[in-house]
């Protein structure tokens, strides 16, 4: 008897300490999982600007990155000189002047001007009386009252005139002079330099009282309408390029002013040191007037596009080699419950990231990630 007493009390506090044991390792194992959330308040949820969300289907670029300028374009850029030489009188605009076409920017004192409307003045009288000759023996000629070699002398002295004359003549009008106003006997001393193009000044290369000739440039005029990007593009890249994809630049000094173009040529020659080749792009962008000649730009070729299942950037957080997201597990009240897990990622934008394998389902923090504790 006294053998099964002692039996039945071992065996009672064996199965009461197993018993306990087995409740500890459950609570534990409770505990654990309670540690392995995060709790979030109301409170911090909304002072901390949180937002949940769930991972959505987002476009994906492919894309090149290039760098450039942005430059006129041959019909955008002039150098303006003096078709003949002469002192600088007065110059009329100063760098960062828009010059309407036509417009008089600089004047030229020349005595080559005085002496070129000296000489088609007198051209011009012997031109005029030789053209009446030749009219004159033409018709007795026709009447067989001239002979024919006072007429072929006629002819040819008519002729001989009319090719200085309208030799004289096109030079005044390469000089922007008013011939017409020369052949009545106005003489002009100072030459009015006029701009070819409609533009800004950008460079002033004369100053008053300075002998120039014609091979001097005056001033230099660039038209910001007629710029475009000048890309560069590496040799591994040229494959993915095709006329017409769009392009994104700006400025490094301002990011935030991004700018749209569209790729209109693709070089065919390879500079051998750069290993580049050079692509041009049309500037789409209503306000061209934010560019200047030659700024230096970085762009990105958008050369494709596909869909992903992808998330804001900022709901994705790297832990060491790792990527993870905070997924909600549910509310205790006003309490949020918030789980880490770990994801694959694929492509990276500037605005959101794709998410590869097993998607989190649910709701995911999306804004305010770096805010959890």
């Amino acid at each position: 008897m006294k053998t099964t007493a002692y039996a039945f009390i071992f065996f009672f506090f064996f199965a009461t300490w197993i018993s306990c044991g087995k409740k500890s390792a459950g609570t534990a194992q409770d505990q654990n999982e309670s540690d392995s959330l995060i709790t979030i308040t109301q409170a911090q949820f909304d002072a901390m600007g949180m937002a949940l969300g769930v991972p959505q289907q987002v476009t994906f670029r492919e894309t090149v990155k290039v760098n450039g300028k942005v430059v006129a374009s041959v019909n955008g850029q002039a150098q303006i000189t003096s078709r003949v030489s002469g002192t600088v009188k007065s110059i009329h605009r100063e760098i960062g002047d828009y010059v309407p076409a036509g417009s008089v920017i600089c004047s030229i004192e020349s005595n080559d001007y005085i002496t070129l409307q000296e000489e088609y003045n007198a051209v011009s009288n012997s031109y005029r009386m030789a053209k009446a000759n030749y009219e004159r023996l033409s018709a007795l000629y026709r009447d067989s009252i001239a002979s024919k070699k006072d007429f072929q002398m006629a002819e040819s002295a008519f002729k001989s005139i009319a090719a200085q004359y309208e030799a004289l003549t096109q030079r005044l009008n390469l000089l922007k002079a008013d011939a017409k106003e020369i052949e009545n006997g106005k003489i002009f001393s100072i030459l009015p330099i006029r701009a070819p193009i409609g533009g800004y000044v950008t460079q002033i290369n004369c100053v008053i009282g300075e002998y120039v000739t014609p091979e001097k440039t005056l001033m230099t005029l660039v038209d910001i309408d007629k710029v475009y990007l000048q890309l560069n593009v590496y040799e591994k890249d040229i494959a993915a390029l095709a006329v017409g994809q769009k392009v994104e630049f700006y400025n490094p000094n301002n990011p935030d002013s991004i700018y749209s173009a569209q790729l209109s040529k693709i070089g065919k020659a390879i500079d051998p040191e750069k290993k580049s080749i050079v692509c041009i792009a049309d500037i789409l962008s209503p306000r061209k007037s934010d560019f200047v000649n030659d700024m230096y730009v970085e762009a990105q070729i958008i050369t494709g596009e596909r869909q992903a299942v992808g998330l804001p950037e900022e709901a994705v957080v790297k832990v060491g080699e790792e990527y993870r997201v905070y997924a909600l597990q549910g509310k205790e009240g006003d309490n949020y419950l918030f789980k880490s897990v770990k994801v694959s990622v694929g492509e990276q934008s500037s605005q959101n990231i794709e998410l590869t394998g097993d998607v989190p389902q649910g709701q995911l923090l999306v804004r305010g990630v770096y805010s959890m504790p």
